[in-house]
């Protein structure tokens, strides 16, 4: 059997990894646009394992992340860490009143502590009305990256980007050049999942670029602070003492509603949160909302696609079919097996 895989991120990876380990006379093949493979929204993000207390607006997103959760801690666990002292801050003008995010937190039947509300971290603790202590976990994506590279037993194409799917055929093209057939074509490619798809199966989705700091912060590295639920902030572990600092304020520095417009701006996208300070104003953000010092290391930007419908709170995973084709509408690094079960039920 010989598949072909669209998206050299951290799904296609993942999923590639499933098809090699289920079957044993496959021959998978990985085509990523960029010169190099993970680089993408599955490898810079907050690296953050999250079990569902983010998302209090979204319980399909919550369900996913608790349905995933033991699964990713069983198959990548040597790149997690625990995050000994994970906060969660509900604010008094947030999107969601505290009787609402803990109704959603109990109706999954999610642990947690609550905690005195202190100015230690906080500034303005009379701003809060929940702080509340909770179990998730931290994703060395650097060295996660690393792995599924080395693992990887097919063959990898980069500065292969793919520009049309021959469904029926199990072909894919790009410029002049053609691959295939394959058995099985996979779009794993997180900002164009409909290629390939006929109309009445396009997922509705919209785009946005999105940064975040990596940074050495006055927090020990197994603490984490997330604010809820608006326009707040977050500040979690990452690697080696390292902590990501997002805004939902200024993380997502643009937004499309055209792919073509997003693929123009992505090669420049560094360009781009350089002219608009956008490293800056997250970091401000933060200072904003919370006692953390920061020296900034590394900022990250990357695309995020949504859907269409998304008010800031879904992040679902789905995997749609047509021939020989089975695209994804990548979600959360935490629901990846909703994806790679999918594809492995319908596969022969």
């Amino acid at each position: 059997m010989r598949v072909g895989i669209i998206g050299g991120g951290f799904f296609g990876f993942h999923i590639a990894q499933q098809i090699e380990r289920r079957f044993g006379d496959v021959r998978v093949e990985i085509f990523e646009r960029e010169p190099t493979p993970l680089v993408g929204a599955g490898t810079t993000n907050q690296c953050r394992l999250h079990m569902g207390f983010h998302y209090p607006r979204s319980g399909y997103t919550i369900y996913q992340s608790i349905m995933g959760f033991d699964r990713f801690t069983a198959e990548y666990s040597e790149f997690l860490s625990d995050v000994d002292e994970n906060l969660y801050a509900v604010h008094h003008d947030g999107l969601v009143s505290v009787e609402e995010y803990l109704a959603v937190m109990n109706s999954f039947h999610l642990k947690y502590e609550v905690l005195p509300i202190t100015g230690e971290l906080l500034r303005r603790p009379d701003d809060y009305g929940l702080l509340v202590k909770v179990l998730e976990k931290s994703i060395d994506v650097k060295a996660l990256r690393e792995r599924l590279v080395r693992r990887f037993d097919g063959v990898l194409h980069v500065d292969t980007p793919i520009d049309e799917v021959d469904a029926a055929a199990g072909v894919l093209r790009s410029g002049t050049r053609e691959f295939g057939p394959f058995d099985h074509v996979i779009n794993a490619s997180y900002t164009d999942p409909n290629m390939g798809l006929p109309e009445d199966k396009h997922f509705r989705i919209k785009w946005e670029l999105a940064a975040l700091v990596l940074a050495k912060t006055s927090l020990p590295p197994a603490r984490a602070v997330t604010i809820m639920d608006g326009d707040y902030v977050s500040v979690y572990p990452a690697y080696e003492g390292l902590h990501t600092l997002s805004s939902v304020a200024y993380t997502p520095m643009r937004r499309y509603d055209s792919h073509d417009e997003l693929r123009a701006d992505y090669p420049h996208r560094y360009e781009i949160a350089e002219r608009e300070h956008v490293a800056a104003r997250i970091a401000q953000d933060v200072e904003e909302y919370l006692h953390v010092e920061h020296d900034q290391k590394e900022l990250w930007v990357t695309a995020k696609t949504k859907l269409a419908t998304d008010m800031g709170d879904s992040r679902v995973t789905e995997v749609r079919q047509h021939d020989r084709l089975f695209s994804v509408l990548c979600g959360k690094i935490d629901a990846v097996f909703e994806a790679s079960d999918a594809i492995l039920r319908e596969m022969r």
